[in-house]
């Protein structure tokens, strides 16, 4: 049983359809990127995946979205908590507001679940190691960098342990050396945590996923590996080829490339070279 199904859902913002007949599902410790241009719908999925909605008049028309089973409504809030974590697009949003250093922001959730301090120490502790947040603990979490408050945000949704991390356009405001710092912390996270990664650009959810959701207009495109990806034909469409080819770059900078290969920006003949190494690792 997947760790997270998203089954036939549709779901309108008033009369707006966002999401139309959309399934899908997240296994434990997967790595998926959910991509798509801006209205596509992904961050809508995203807060459908983190149980975000439905919330208030705000619920699907059909579908809906359950966690090993059970729908996010039989759960109760700190099997939520324990399960999905949301970070979304400003850092800034996600601080609770109620801690004045960047040690207090961290271990606050954790003390809302009223569990034994050392226990709150541990995660906080496992949570700043990852992160690399050691030389900030006695900061005010608004007077970080975006970089710096969107790492602090992980790591305040790391300590909570949850079994799934759904990130959305987490670089979105990012310079390409704050972008690369998080991808580096993406390497860090355990194996065993599933990542969606939500983003409307194909170069950073490269480095992170291994299967990949591209939609469009409210409706799942693609759903596979990188290979597809690429040549998929809306893929181009969307994202522009200067996007492919700079994908391509990020993997041959990984060592995925072949030597010797040059660069493209053709999406066939990106996945020309990506599918036989695919099938390897496969």
């Amino acid at each position: 049983m997947a760790l997270i199904d998203v089954d036939h859902l549709s779901f309108a913002y008033d009369a707006t359809p966002v999401l139309q007949d959309v399934s899908m599902s997240v296994e434990a410790g997967e790595k998926l990127a959910i991509l798509g241009g801006n209205g596509s719908g992904k961050s809508t999925l995203a807060q459908w995946i983190a149980g975000w909605l439905p919330r208030g008049t705000f619920a699907a028309s059909e579908g809906g979205v359950a966690v090993e089973g059970r729908p996010w409504a039989e759960l109760d809030a700190a099997t939520r908590a324990g399960t999905v974590q949301f970070v979304g697009q400003v850092p800034m949003q996600q601080l609770s507001g109620f801690a004045f250093t960047v040690l207090d922001e961290i271990a606050f959730g954790p003390g809302n679940l009223q569990l034994p301090e050392p226990e709150i120490r541990a995660r906080v502790d496992a949570a700043v190691g990852i992160c690399n947040l050691g030389h900030l603990l006695e900061r005010d979490p608004f007077s970080l960098s975006g970089g710096e408050q969107q790492r602090l945000s992980i790591a305040a949704a790391l300590a909570m342990q949850p079994r799934a991390l759904v990130l959305d356009e987490p670089t979105g405001n990012f310079d390409p050396e704050s972008r690369d710092a998080l991808l580096a912390q993406m390497e860090k996270l355990p194996a065993e945590l599933a990542i969606v990664w939500c983003d409307v650009t194909l170069g950073a959810a490269m480095a992170v996923a291994s299967r990949f959701v591209l939609l469009d207009e409210g409706r799942i495109a693609y759903d596979g590996d990188a290979s597809g990806l690429l040549a998929h034909p809306r893929t181009a469409q969307i994202f522009g080829l200067p996007a492919v080819a700079e994908a391509a770059l990020l993997w041959r900078a990984a060592g995925v490339w072949p030597e010797g290969v040059p660069i493209s920006a053709d999406p066939a003949r990106v996945a020309a070279v990506l599918r036989p190494m695919l099938e390897v690792v496969a």
